[in-house]
């Protein structure tokens, strides 16, 4: 099927566009992706979303395609939830040219879940900011952004959340202060999100806040505080992971499972191994993998000589 024929089924609506038809969208050419502008905004919303839905997974197969101008162009649309859809495509992007439309959502768009969405994939680029590899001009605008998007009156607590998270790998002199208050907030929201910036944030000072989070009443505090330990910890953190293990929840279980591979040594080891004769496939899977993670560690290139 040539790229025209396929444009002019994608406005079809009694025909869903085949995964084969949808790799067309890669790496667009200039002038296919002129055609593709012109057809996209005559497409109902739920087709958009689908489309950008299946595109999103094709990619997460596939490290080698890239729908991006495709989610470039969904950034403007006029329907919420395509303009969501399209950031949740351009989170794992590297591309400097989209932090100004994602600062653009997350200070002026109407849709909250847009916005909180602009903010988490603005994290991605705070990462590469903490790496050294934005330009100061880049990671000036994303700080201001993201502050300006906790401190706004009235905005939304989810928005709130996910600046709070994407802020913690920036190094502002106002991060700490930030985790701070919404760790004492009362808030169990905020206080998860406070967690999962602790650990983010590769600052060893909340490693005893975090290690004190494991032992909380809530599932999905004792989660963050798993995967913070992860982040964060040293072979000290392990008996704690290790007490999770044995928790009622799975999730809680699988994220001590994996800060375990993060931590490594040689009690984690033991751990992990013990986690094979669980009797649980779930758990042993992860386990494996946490122990493929501690083997490279101890050895990236996999040498071994006797």
């Amino acid at each position: 099927m040539g790229f025209e024929d396929f444009l002019a089924e994608l406005k079809d609506e009694s025909a869903s566009p085949r995964y084969s038809q949808l790799l067309q969208l890669s790496a667009l050419p200039s002038e296919s992706l002129q055609e593709f502008k012109a057809v996209w905004p005559l497409v109902s919303e739920e087709r958009k979303r689908a489309v950008i839905g299946q595109l999103v997974d094709l990619s997460e197969d596939n490290l080698e395609l890239d729908f991006s101008s495709v989610f470039k162009v969904s950034l403007a649309d006029k329907e919420a939830g395509v303009r969501e859809m399209a950031v949740r495509g351009l989170w794992e992007s590297e591309d400097r040219t989209v932090i100004r439309p994602l600062l653009r959502l997350l200070e002026k768009d109407p849709a909250t879940e847009v916005r909180a969405t602009a903010a988490a994939a603005l994290g991605k680029f705070a990462e590469l900011a903490r790496d050294g590899k934005l330009i100061t001009q880049d990671e000036s605008r994303i700080q201001a952004a993201i502050i300006a998007a906790i401190g706004r009156d009235g905005e939304d607590l989810e928005v709130r959340r996910r600046a709070i998270e994407a802020i913690a790998s920036l190094d502002s002199p106002l991060r700490d202060r930030i985790i701070q208050a919404a760790y004492d907030s009362g808030d169990s929201r905020l206080l998860q999100s406070s967690i999962y910036a602790m650990g983010r944030s590769a600052d060893v000072d909340w490693l005893p806040t975090v290690v004190k989070e494991t032992g909380h009443e809530s599932p999905a505090i004792r989660y963050e505080a798993a995967v913070a330990c992860g982040h964060l910890g040293n072979e000290g953190v392990v008996p704690h992971l290790i007490s999770l293990l044995q928790d009622e929840d799975l999730q809680v279980q699988l994220a001590a499972v994996k800060a375990l591979g993060e931590v490594g040594g040689p009690l984690a080891k033991r751990a992990l191994n013990r986690c094979l004769e669980m009797e649980d496939e779930v758990i042993e899977q992860a386990a494996e993998e946490a122990l493929g993670d501690i083997e490279f560690d101890e050895d990236p290139l996999a040498l071994r000589f006797d």
